[in-house]
C-alpha cells in the first residue's frame, strides 16, 4: 500500500527492504530541494507491533557531544523552539551519536491509512524539514545563534498576523462603504 502511495505522489525512486524480525519492512527514499542541494532522506516505517506508521528524516546534521559541547544549548534551544511551533511531528536530538532527525508518527491501530492522510504527512515532512533544517544547521555551524532564529521567526509570523489584520479591516470598512454606512 506505501509503495503505491508513493508511487500515486510521484515518487518512484525508493527501496522496500524486510526488517529482520519483521513482517511490514522499512521504505527508503528521499527528496532535493534544489539540485544545489544533498537533500534529504526519508525512511517510512510501519511498525505495527507498536501501532503507529513513523516518517522520519534521519541525519539532518550531526552534532556529537564532544565536538563543540558549548553549541549544544543553542541547538537544543532551538529545537524546543521549533517543537512548541510545530502541529505535527517533532524534531529530536540523539545524544548517543550527535543525531538531529525529523519525524512524524502517526497512529494506525485498526483504521485504514488512507491516500490523503499520506499526501498530508509527506506535505509536513517536506515542508517542516526544509524550513527549519537549514536553520538548525546554520546554528549548529554558529552562522546563526537560536535567539536570533527565534526572533526572526517571531517577527515573520507578527508581521503575518498584522498583514492578516490589515486585510481584515479593508475588507470590513468596504463592506460598510457598500452598505452605505460610514466608518
Amino acid at each position: 500500500m506505501l509503495t503505491d502511495y508513493l508511487e500515486r505522489f510521484g515518487w518512484s525512486r525508493y527501496q522496500a527492504v524486510d526488517e529482520p524480525f519483521e513482517k511490514e519492512g522499512i521504505i527508503y527514499t528521499g527528496w532535493r530541494s534544489s539540485d544545489d542541494e544533498d537533500g534529504y532522506r526519508l525512511t517510512i516505517d510501519p511498525m505495527v507491533e507498536k501501532g503507529c506508521l513513523s516518517f522520519r528524516v534521519p541525519e539532518i546534521l550531526k552534532a556529537p557531544l564532544e565536538e563543540n559541547p558549548e553549541y549544544l544549548d543553542d541547538l537544543t534551544l532551538a529545537i524546543g523552539y521549533i517543537n512548541y511551533r510545530i502541529l505535527l511531528g517533532k524534531f529530536a536530538y540523539d545524544p548517543r551519536d550527535g543525531e538531529v532527525r525529523f519525524s512524524v508518527d502517526i497512529p494506525i491501530d485498526e483504521n485504514t491509512f488512507t491516500y490523503a492522510q499520506f499526501v498530508h504527512v509527506m506535505g509536513v515532512v517536506i515542508k517542516t524539514t526544509e524550513q527549519y533544517a537549514p536553520k538548525l544547521r546554520a546554528i549548529w555551524s554558529r552562522r546563526l545563534t537560536a535567539r536570533d532564529f527565534i526572533h526572526q521567526d517571531i517577527g515573520v509570523e507578527i508581521d503575518r498576523v498584522r498583514s492578516a489584520m490589515a486585510q481584515m479591516l479593508r475588507d470590513l470598512l468596504e463592506a460598510l462603504e457598500r452598505e452605505g454606512g460610514t466608518p
